[in-house]
């Protein structure tokens, strides 16, 4: 081999150690000495290392055995030759002695390949044009030991080294300036002509043995290796270069390979991932055929975008993107197209960016691409000359509006929600009556702006929690039928401004959908499982004068009572009432007791997000600390309608009263009142006040002792027989061996309370098991088993007792087979061993009470002054063709049916009251039956091409909403009055 001039060591502390010695008896080239001087500096030798010889400073041969590792792993083993390539890294000394002289054993390595294009960027791994000349560069840490050989492979695994070397002359000044140390100098040193070696054939070497002393300047290192290579004679296709020693170093980490690929393309081409895309997705698009580092511009012209806002961010700032913007090509001061400069990659060969098509239009787009180098100036100057261009279809993304559906009751808090297509980020709400479409105050802050979009999140949906819509536009606050739709942000937002309002024509264009909404009333009702009561079936008066112990029947009473009464009554010693119920539409309810000396309760009850309002255990004393007259109560629960205000906003010495005020002023009644006085009072100042829309159901119970009796004994198989509960204790003699059912009646409160029932006397009366319940439904009616099996026949006393209070009752088992007669007790005026509970101390009963007791109790239910309106008169529309095909849409605020045999099955007519359908092309006309309104009507063509009539008579189809605004077709909730 050579000779070499230094070894860095990291042992020497950095210092450069000649492995030749003075004499420089070590050369890196081709037939160059081998000699290494062994010394003190310990110069490097490479793993894989053969054909050197060691000796001293006197010239003298040192055997490679004598050196022996004194660090790291190598400690203690002696340096072998040639050396192994897996020989142990570290210092080897004379004998082992540290301070001897001795060499340095390290790892071969190339370190870095680069690929200069005539740009002078690196395209190592990349594509080039077949056209180009490139420059290699290589660096490597043995460039004392061997100088690095360069090979060029084509895809068939042919060496081509040879053919493909060039001259200095081809590289360009980018790569000549890429030049570094005694190459700069000596720039055609990159020629290489080639060397034969020792048994490895023809060698293309670049290192310190390809240099004289005088051309390295006195440098003991280079920075790289070059060679120049000329591929244009060459096929396309994917060409490896490799670089490594030229000797014994090119083995794992002496060598490294690169691939270029070869492309054959004149033209830069510009491709698109897709050809078209749904508005708001994101294309990705391609420069290919251009060198790398080359900057192209992609532009895309005003007429292209939204509404002709050019927006520089229709070119994402990704990936190869370096820079983008607007440009003014006529001086106008309005920007004619939007620009994304992008750089060819070095690796790739490619430029690669995205477009975003929410800023487009629903149309062909035109993407340009410029040449190579061209600055802005240029491409204003002539926007048509272009590289290459491509179409992109972009077609508009489609909304849905999933909530509220079909019916919003006014003054409800509803969850406003849909869905949309990928790339819309932002939506917009917007409601109609007759006129244009008008933003909603979606987060209800009292002004409209940006503020009031709703984002889309990246599962495509949409969503504005608990909005009170009619709050958030007056359209909504008013009962009716009216188009709630939705439209993508983009299209109605310019210049940091929301438009707060869009004609028809503008919310059609626009990437919007919109649904028919209906606006009620507020309600209220009864229990928390169904709004049949508010909505006019059975009353809570009608429900709690019926008195049927079947299940469905009271089923039904506990869907419509208010107050939870049992048998109709409240016992003293519960002391507490339930009240449940819903009210949509109504943030809170005031809850109001009063006994029949006109003393009040009162308390105030939330509406939970179900529209559910419900409070346990509300306690039968007034303000003052006095518990309520036993007797008859009356309750009512009462709400405020649209205008959120009492009666009309205006009670004695409040103005603007809400149920706060009214609850004050309730409780503000003196003495001297009568139940009646007090409920007339409250109804005068709220649901008879003239334009009130106030809310109010009312019902009344007993508010009396606890009392728990029998009423009913009997075999189990004639206890679907029994009558209902009333003052008389019915009893069957029960067979011995069967089991018999105890029936009775309470008015205390299931789960608080237990009902035991013991057989205390009798035969065998021990022999009977002891039963008891907690569970008993509203008519208050309990039962009970007990079996008789091993009881002697006999009459048998059984005791009932729910804590307070017992009732006694004597009933007979009989033997099997014995005749059985009914027997019926009249109850006593003081049957011995009866007992009841005495009324509580200070609760008073007067005549009045015990004949309003006798009435019987009531239950009336109102909601303020509405009334049941029902539409009367029948329309028919009839849409005829003028031959030329017509698709529309109506929308009526109303009833409205296909007339049969005058309708196609394609003609569609929609729960909202939308009809679709299609006349012409074999389809003369349509016809319809409606009641109520025609809201708005549109069509895909010339609405001249079809006749409308109405009712037999030809109408403009602009003229169809005023000609029908006078039909009724609203139905309001039918609901009781309030108490006299």
């Amino acid at each position: 081999m050579v000779l070499s001039m230094v070894a860095m060591s990291g042992a020497v502390l950095g210092q450069e150690v000649q492995r030749g010695g003075q004499e420089r008896t070590f050369n890196p080239g081709v037939g160059g000495a081998n000699d290494i001087v062994v010394s003190e500096q310990k110069p490097v030798v490479f793993q894989g290392e053969d054909d050197i010889d060691f000796v001293g400073q006197d010239g003298q041969p040192i055997d490679a055995s004598n050196l022996i590792g004194v660090s790291g792993n190598a400690e203690g083993i002696p340096l072998e030759s040639p050396v192994p390539e897996d020989q142990e890294l570290g210092q080897y000394a004379i004998d082992g002695r540290a301070a001897n002289i001795g060499v340095t054993v390290q790892r071969p390595r190339v370190t870095d390949l680069e690929v200069f294009n005539e740009r002078g960027v690196d395209v190592e791994g990349s594509t080039v044009q077949e056209d180009e000349t490139l420059l290699i560069s290589g660096e490597w840490n043995f460039q004392q030991a061997e100088d690095l050989s360069l090979e060029v492979t084509d895809e068939n695994g042919n060496e081509i080294t040879g053919d493909v070397l060039t001259q200095v002359d081809d590289i360009s000044q980018a790569q000549r300036d890429r030049l570094q140390g005694p190459y700069a100098q000596n720039p055609g040193k990159v020629a290489n002509p080639g060397q034969r070696g020792t048994e490895t054939g023809i060698e293309y070497l670049q290192g310190l043995g390809q240099f004289n002393q005088s051309e390295l300047n006195g440098t003991q290192r280079l920075e790289a290796a070059y060679w120049a290579i000329d591929l244009s004679d060459q096929d396309a296709g994917d060409y490896t270069i490799t670089v490594e020693g030229w000797d014994n170093l090119d083995f794992g980490a002496a060598t490294r390979s690169t691939v270029v690929s070869v492309t054959g393309d004149e033209n830069v081409i510009l491709d698109l991932e897709s050809d078209e895309a749904t508005r708001g997705q994101n294309v990705r698009y391609t420069v290919r055929g251009s060198s790398a580092g080359a900057t192209h511009y992609v532009a895309i012209e005003d007429t292209d975008f939204r509404n002709n806002q050019v927006d520089e961010r229709v070119f994402r700032d990704v990936e190869d993107t370096i820079d983008r913007g607007t440009l003014d090509t006529n001086g106008d001061g309005q920007a004619d197209l939007a620009w994304a400069q992008l750089e060819i990659d070095d690796d790739t060969g490619l430029g690669v960016g995205q477009i975003d098509s929410t800023y487009l239009d629903d149309t062909s787009v035109d993407v340009n691409l410029y040449e190579a180098d061209q600055n802005l100036s240029e491409i204003a100057d002539n926007v048509g000359n272009t590289e290459d261009d491509l179409s992109l279809d972009i077609s508009e993304g489609e909304l849905s509006f999933e909530s509220p559906a079909g019916t919003y009751i006014a003054g409800q808090e509803e969850d406003v929600r849909g869905t949309a297509a990928q790339g819309v980020d932002d939506v917009a709400v917007y409601v109609r009556d007759q006129g244009d479409w008008e933003l909603v105050d979606i987060n209800e802050d009292g002004e409209l702006s940006q503020q009031d979009l709703i984002s889309v999140d990246a599962d495509g949906e949409w969503e504005e929690r608990d909005v009170t819509l009619s709050q958030a536009n007056d359209i909504l606050s008013i009962p009716g039928r009216y188009r709630i739709g939705v439209v993508e942000a983009v299209d109605v937002v310019q210049n940091g401004e929301i438009a707060q309002t869009l004609t028809t024509s503008e919310f059609s264009s626009a990437t919007s959908e919109q649904t028919s909404i209906i606006v009620t009333e507020p309600t209220l009702g009864g229990g928390n499982s169904s709004l049949a009561a508010p909505f006019g079936a059975t009353s809570p008066m009608a429900m709690q004068d019926q008195q049927n112990n079947t299940t469905q029947q009271q089923e039904q009473q506990d869907r419509t009572w208010v107050f939870r009464t049992y048998n109709e009554q409240i016992a003293v010693e519960d002391g507490t009432v339930e009240v449940t119920g819903v009210a949509p539409g109504l943030d809170e309810v005031l809850v109001v007791m009063i006994d029949s000396r006109g003393r009040t309760v009162t308390e105030t009850v939330s509406v939970d997000d179900n529209d559910v309002f419900e409070e346990d255990d509300i306690e039968l004393v007034t303000r003052e600390g006095r518990e309520l007259n036993e007797g008859q109560i009356r309750g009512m629960v009462i709400g405020l309608g649209r205008d959120t205000v009492v009666g009309d906003g205006v009670l004695p010495g409040v103005d603007d009263a809400d149920l706060a005020s009214l609850e004050s002023w309730i409780q503000s009644f003196g003495a001297g009142l009568t139940q009646e006085q007090v409920s007339e009072r409250i109804s005068d100042e709220t649901t008879d006040e003239a334009g009130s829309d106030d809310l109010i159901l009312t019902q009344t119970f007993r508010y009396a002792d606890a009392a728990t009796s029998v009423s009913a004994i009997a075999p189990q198989g004639q206890a679907d027989q029994l009558d209902v509960p009333g003052f008389q204790t019915q009893t069957t003699p029960v067979e011995t061996g069967e089991t018999m059912v105890v029936q009775g009646l309470t008015n205390r409160r299931p789960d608080d309370n237990t009902i035991t029932v013991e057989v205390i006397d009798g035969p065998s009366a021990a022999d009977f098991d002891s039963a008891a319940t907690d569970d008993w439904g509203r008519n208050g009616v309990w039962s009970v088993n007990l079996s008789t099996e091993g009881v002697q026949p006999g009459t048998y006393t059984l005791e009932v007792d729910d804590g307070d209070n017992t009732d006694i009752v004597q009933f007979q088992v009989v033997e099997q087979g014995a005749d059985q007669q009914t027997t019926t007790e009249q109850p006593e005026a003081a049957e011995e061993g009866n007992e009841t509970t005495t009324p509580a101390e200070g609760n008073e009963t007067t005549a009045a009470e015990q004949d309003d007791d006798q009435a019987g109790d009531e239950t009336d239910a109102a909601a303020g002054n509405q009334t049941q309106e029902v539409a009367q008169a029948g329309n028919t529309l009839e849409i005829q063709s003028e031959g030329e095909s017509l698709s529309y849409t109506i929308s009526f605020a109303g009833t409205v049916e296909a007339v049969e045999d005058q309708t196609e099955e394609s003609d569609e007519v929609r729960d909202d009251g939308t009809v679709v359908g299609q006349v012409g092309d074999g389809d003369a006309s349509d016809a319809y039956e409606f009641v109520g309104q025609i809201t708005d009507i549109s069509a895909e063509g010339d609405l001249s091409s079809a006749t409308f009539v109405l009712n037999g008579e030809e109408v403009e189809p602009g003229d169809l909403p005023d000609a029908t605004a006078n039909n009724s077709s609203m139905v309001a909730p039918a609901v009781a009055d309030s108490p006299a």
